[in-house]
């Protein structure tokens, strides 16, 4: 949700995978929020924190930093701007070897990010 900026919305880790997901959920009618390209940058800002300063490997201790992927689980398709700055963000976290994943077509579900498959749920 891009207005929750100091949130995490959902940290996925699919047993057997390396993989660990960030994921940063864009809910429904989002992307008409005012500044909303703002809030993403901002949330985008947290989530490389979060990955960078050490805070997912006192939660994860078994993460790796070439482990980690921040994708963009948006419901509708991502407007030019923002796709803008996902290009640009994307270079400049590829230093650091975390990924920046995106479907420009959204398609998310409105529920948010499912948890993997096997996953026990309350």
């Amino acid at each position: 949700m891009l207005a929750q900026q100091a949130v995490i919305d959902a940290v996925v880790k699919v047993r057997g995978e390396r993989e660990w997901k960030l994921m940063l959920e864009v809910g429904k009618g989002e992307w008409a929020l005012p500044r909303a390209v703002n809030l993403l940058e901002d949330k985008l800002n947290s989530y490389a924190s979060f990955a960078l300063d050490g805070k997912m490997r006192e939660m994860h201790p078994n993460v790796v930093q070439s482990d980690i992927q921040i994708v963009i689980a948006s419901v509708d398709a991502l407007p030019e701007r923002a796709l803008w700055l996902l290009e640009k963000v994307k270079v400049a976290l590829r230093p650091n070897n975390i990924a920046l994943l995106w479907d420009a077509k959204g398609g998310s579900p409105e529920g948010g990010t499912p948890p993997p498959p096997g996953t026990a749920t309350a």
